[in-house]
């Protein structure tokens, strides 16, 4: 657990915590770290959550199915997030929604309903946890809201560059990798694999971007504002 002190603290869930804190926390919370191979489901969206899950390293996408049975993708968290945040309510609910590996991943699960059902022993820790648990909540509707504005885009273009603008932000550079694979960013982006290729293809043709595999850089206007300044 030591070596992944750092990505721990650094957590919404653990923000200001010291570091005998953390491990008095996750001693309370009954933390239990578990690895998963790339594509293994981590829960299904029947499950009912009592735990959390910090991703310690690789990635992780939320799937749902719609009402055709097509998968969509409408999340895809990575190392240092938090899987997981519905087992916060009070009354246990399915999730609704599917945890897959996107890649070989580890994850540190703790036991939410010890903060929210705490019983007979109470965390010396539970009141600045709450407190952190509602900041975690505000940063999972900042992330709603931004897969909302991906997808008000209404041309494939449009949703494309919008995905990879915020990439290119998100790395703080022109030149980046994605974490999905072809079928999978079309999941994300809701569009048809195929249409998504000759889109892909047609951008590179015309100057917006170069692809290998999945490292995408962005060319001319679409470059980040930090990055103009070096070109």
């Amino acid at each position: 657990m030591q070596e992944y002190m750092d990505k721990i603290r650094s957590t919404v869930l653990f923000k200001g915590f010291l570091e005998h804190e953390v491990l008095a926390a996750l001693h309370c919370l009954q933390g239990t770290v578990r690895d998963y191979a790339r594509k293994e489901v981590v829960f299904e969206q029947e499950a009912l959550l009592d735990s959390a899950g910090i991703i310690l390293y690789g990635n992780v996408l939320l799937c749902k199915e719609n009402i055709t049975g097509a998968r969509l993708i409408f999340s895809e968290l990575e190392s240092g997030d938090i899987l997981g945040e519905t087992a916060l309510r009070l009354a246990q609910e399915p999730s609704g929604y599917e945890a897959v590996a996107g890649s070989d991943c580890r994850i540190l699960f703790i036991q939410i309903s010890k903060i929210i059902r705490p019983g007979h022993q109470t965390c010396q820790l539970r009141a600045r946890i709450i407190e952190n648990m509602m900041a975690l909540l505000l940063e999972n509707n900042r992330a709603v809201y931004q897969k909302l504005d991906l997808v008000s885009h209404k041309s494939l273009r449009e949703r494309v560059l919008h995905y990879l603008s915020l990439q290119a932000q998100k790395n703080n550079s022109a030149s980046f990798e994605i974490p999905f694979s072809r079928s999978d960013l079309a999941d994300y982006l809701t569009v048809d694999r195929s249409a998504l290729s000759r889109e892909l293809q047609r951008m590179a043709q015309d100057g917006l971007i170069t692809i290998s595999r999945n490292r995408f850089e962005l060319l001319g206007e679409h470059v980040p504002a930090s990055e103009q300044g070096s070109r």
